[in-house]
């Protein structure tokens, strides 16, 4: 019984969803989806964070123990267009740090978005 609580436990706290990603260029940790609120922390490039989910402009995410939001241009992590829609990164535009040439399949400047996926193998 124990076996099913934790996973379940995980699972709906949203750890298990989190993916390793980092900032890229400096970024800003902020506690609501608003730059006008006081940041929480500046994180400089390169600083590990969980990835929890990415909207339209912001990231959902994790530094240390810290939880906020940081705004979507600045956030990469690997993997391909599967793994980073699932976390919300579609349609990349080639100013997002997440952007990447092989991740735009056809060559508009926008990565992973609907017309890219057709042509990624599943």
């Amino acid at each position: 019984m124990h076996r099913l609580i934790r996973p379940l436990l995980l699972l709906l706290s949203g750890a298990a969803l989190a993916s390793p990603a980092w900032v890229v260029p400096s970024a800003k940790l902020y506690p609501v989806p608003n730059q006008t609120s006081a940041a929480l922390r500046a994180l400089p490039a390169g600083t590990s964070l969980d990835l929890r989910r990415c909207y339209a402009v912001w990231c959902d995410v994790q530094v240390d123990r810290q939880r906020g939001w940081v705004l979507r241009s600045s956030v990469n992590l690997s993997g391909d267009c599967r793994q980073l829609v699932q976390l919300g990164l579609k349609t990349l535009r080639r100013s997002e740090a997440a952007y990447a040439n092989n991740r735009d399949q056809n060559k508009d400047g926008l990565a992973c978005d609907d017309l890219d996926r057709p042509l990624i193998r599943q």
